[in-house]
């Protein structure tokens, strides 16, 4: 009776240990917004680079890069694109711990701050209403700008809304101008009543976008988190190869086509995956920026709390480009 038992239980155990060991993983879900840089996301999915990978990512494009930010605060994304702004704030605002697994480019005139004419300097927006999406890189970009003029952000009436609403303030009069980035910048700049006050050519390297990952995801499935970057390089290699093709399918999925994408990327230093050490590695580029963005940030009162760069860094991000 007692050895029936045994083989019962034993049974038991190893149906549900088969039923554990088949059971499929959670898809990765990664969230970003707009930006001609995330697209490769897309592109690796439509090329099948994660299928080869044998990676199920879940691909959540949102509105903003608040929005962004804030599903990756509340665990409704596991991964998230972002400029080096949302992932500091992310970290303090959640407690989480985050780390950045690769960098995707720099902005070297992409992010632009945009006026209405005949405002045709950053000096010239003192006591003015300029608008930014608040609590992201624009705050930041913005404090570059006014900076360069000797101005800071108590020198402007500043007005936060999303990107979608700051374009429909400025149309209807009621801002002198505003923080944005492609593709808002491009439809504005080809409205002859704005014009280009200062971009992100005159700060190159400030500011960048990564791919970053929730510290638990990445001990819980380093292979998958290696398996998405490497997708998302292949994508970008293969569109050094097969650029008009490759920036044809990007565009027409925003609406657009290849040349809209390409004008998009102008402005943008991408960074591929053989750079990719010399910006993570512990006093690579990607430390330096974070501590700039962590100053800048306090000044601009966004952060309580000094950025400790290295916490975003580990050499288990390295290991994936070695």
């Amino acid at each position: 009776m007692l050895a029936i038992r045994a083989i019962c239980i034993l049974c038991s155990v190893l149906i549900l240990t088969a039923c554990s060991a088949s059971k499929p993983k959670e898809p990765l879900r990664v969230g970003f917004n707009p930006w001609p840089g995330y697209e490769f996301l897309y592109l690796a999915k439509m090329k099948g680079f994660y299928e080869k990978a044998g990676l199920d990512v879940k691909l959540i494009e949102l509105n903003s890069l608040g929005d962004v930010r804030r599903a990756f605060e509340r665990g409704q994304i596991d991964v998230m694109a972002t400029t080096l702004v949302e992932v500091a704030v992310a970290a303090e605002n959640s407690g989480k711990k985050i780390k950045v697994v690769a960098v995707v480019d720099t902005s070297a005139g992409a992010d632009v701050m945009i006026a209405r004419k005949p405002l045709a300097s950053v000096q010239a927006l003192a006591g003015k209403r300029v608008g930014m999406e608040g609590i992201t890189v624009d705050v930041l970009n913005a404090h570059y700008a006014l900076q360069s003029a000797k101005l800071s952000l108590k020198d402007v009436q500043v007005v936060t809304l999303a990107q979608d609403d700051l374009m429909q303030e400025l149309e209807a009069g009621r801002l002198d101008a505003v923080q944005t980035y492609p593709p808002y910048s491009i439809k504005l700049l080809a409205d002859q009543r704005y014009q280009a006050v200062f971009d992100t050519s005159k700060i190159a390297g400030k500011v960048i976008d990564v791919i970053s990952v929730d510290a638990q995801v990445l001990e819980n499935r380093p292979q998958d988190i290696k398996a998405l970057v490497h997708s998302f390089f292949a994508a970008m290699d293969d569109f050094k190869v097969n650029r008009q093709a490759d920036a044809h399918l990007m565009g027409a999925r925003s609406g657009g086509n290849a040349e809209s994408y390409l004008a998009g990327l102008d402005g943008l230093q991408l960074i591929d995956q053989t750079d990719q050490v010399k910006y993570l590695q512990a006093n690579g580029l990607a430390r330096q920026s974070l501590q700039e963005t962590g100053a800048a940030l306090q000044a601009a009162g966004v952060l309580k709390k000094p950025l400790q760069a290295d916490a975003f860094l580990t050499d288990q991000t390295l290991a994936f480009y070695q």
